[in-house]
């Protein structure tokens, strides 16, 4: 049996870690979640624990310091197999071309990678489902399995590792996932790709039953100090028929409050009235731009206008805060559509607006489009760790969309500011502007996450090197990145 090192650099429990590190350990394997940040000695620690596989989870842009731990760590211990999984490898798995990597794992990762764990015994590797690799110097390939559809089946995951770090071990928010899979297709998110991917495989929108997910959250609110629970689904709401018995069953057993996401376009009084009821305090949806025309025929999200006027009133009639995710930098956006995005989110007295700068990832539709505009491909490891500094497409405007980008809360909770904003914008990017984006993005993350001023600090000192430049390109820049889910 192997043992797997499963490495993060962001110091928040992550869910898809911890989900295949409980699988592995079912499995017979030994695997182990170790956190990358200041304020710890990861190499040390995995050495120390001395695994057969040293494995990342990343997403584009995090892929470069996920190469670089591998690198250093398998300068000193050659022997290690190095494997990649998560969005990034999925959508790009030529990543395995890279000379440090051994393989990368397409799709859903827990069967695949238990597969290996075994075969790295003195099996065929080489065929295991999912999975991309290298053998006699030729880069293979494999397709991906059936969905997983019991989800039920799997073990809950594994938060134990997380007990080792004093911020992430006293944390009293905890996040858990009720299903897999998105039924939308907004063409800046990856997930028609995942669908065309799967396609005959099985049923890609799967949930857990109700009772196993209250089951998991009652285990995890008696070994800690649950205070509020956050749900990362993509839509919790999607499904009627499964959310109002979860909600009933969670008020009655759980009954603590809770953060949770939805889509504009699904939102109406009976389910507002059933989240408040069983005790939800916070929502987000995605407005992405405030211009409908870009809204749905550039980012095809199928959402109007009047869909998120009425989602805001009802959230403001049923006294639930919300927030909302927006974008700049989109295709044949201009500074004054940007304006129209600053300006619903004032409209609706939005509690949390938050935006970020259009990266075109691998295995977006909105990828492609901008590249056949281009006429040339994008480049893939230019995209930073973040999304909330530069884009890689330059534009007439694009200088000022992403100097809006950090001003963008300001904007929207003092209007009156925007004469002036719209003036600032104008003036090259400069540390000013990003401190104002830092301090803003701090103050919606304490009171829309509960975490207290002191929390903050401890967070933003361990994970300080993510607000330096990537070493792997100049230019990279990064701030910690929230793992959004955009409804």
């Amino acid at each position: 049996m192997a043992r797997f090192a499963l490495v993060q650099n962001l110091l928040t429990e992550n869910l898809g870690l911890m989900y295949l590190s409980a699988y592995l350990q079912r499995q017979g394997h030994d695997a182990r979640i170790f956190i990358d940040v200041r304020g710890t000695n990861a190499l040390a620690e995995v050495e120390a624990y001395g695994p057969t596989v040293l494995g990342f989870s990343c997403t584009t842009g995090l892929h470069h310091w996920a190469l670089d731990f591998a690198r250093r760590y398998k300068a000193r211990h050659p022997e290690v197999t190095v494997l990649l999984g998560g969005p990034h490898p999925t959508f790009y798995p030529q990543i395995v071309e890279d000379p440090v990597v051994d393989f990368v794992c397409v799709g859903e990762g827990e069967e695949a990678t238990a597969e290996l764990g075994s075969a790295l015994d003195g099996g065929d590797v080489t065929r295991i489902a999912n999975l991309w690799g290298k053998a006699g110097g030729q880069v293979f390939s494999n397709p991906v399995r059936p969905l997983l559809q019991n989800l039920d089946a799997l073990p809950f995951p594994d938060r134990t590792y997380y007990d080792r770090y004093p911020i992430t071990a006293r944390e009293t928010s905890k996040n858990f996932i009720s299903g897999r899979g998105c039924a939308f297709k907004c063409n800046f998110c990856a997930n028609h790709t995942l669908q065309e991917l799967y396609r005959g495989k099985g049923r890609y929108v799967r949930f857990r039953s109700q009772e196993n997910v209250i089951e998991e959250i009652r285990q995890v609110r008696s070994r800690w100090p649950v205070r509020f629970v956050g749900f990362s689904d993509d839509i919790l709401i999607v499904n009627k028929k499964w959310l109002f018995p979860f909600l009933n069953l969670y008020k009655r057993d759980i009954g603590l409050p809770f953060l949770s996401t939805v889509r504009a376009n699904l939102v109406d009084e009976e389910i507002v009235s059933a989240l408040k009821e069983a005790g939800c305090i916070s929502c987000v949806f995605g407005v992405e731009s405030g211009v409908e025309r870009i809204r749905n025929e550039v980012l095809a999200k199928g959402v109007s206008d009047e869909d998120i006027y009425e989602a805001a009133r009802l959230f403001k009639k049923y006294k639930i805060r919300f927030g909302t995710y927006n974008m700049v930098g989109l295709p044949g956006e201009t500074v004054d559509d940007a304006f129209q995005t600053v300006k619903i989110n004032a409209k609706i007295r939005a509690d949390f607006p938050w935006c970020s700068v259009l990266q075109p990832y691998p295995g977006t539709q909105i990828r492609r489009r901008i590249e056949a505009e281009l006429g040339k491909e994008l480049p893939v490891d230019e995209i930073g760790a973040s999304y909330f500094t530069t884009s890689v497409v330059r534009g007439r405007e694009i200088r000022e969309l992403e100097n809006l980008q950090k001003f963008f809360h300001l904007a929207v909770r003092v209007p009156l500011l925007q004469p002036l904003i719209r003036r600032l914008i104008k003036l090259p990017p400069n540390p000013a502007f990003q401190v104002i984006f830092q301090a803003c993005y701090a103050w919606q993350l304490m009171r829309r996450s509960r975490i207290n001023f002191f929390k903050l600090v401890q967070y933003g000192l361990a994970s300080s090197r993510l607000f330096q430049k990537s070493p792997a390109k100049e230019g990279a820049e990064a701030v910690p990145r929230v793992q959004e889910k955009r409804a």
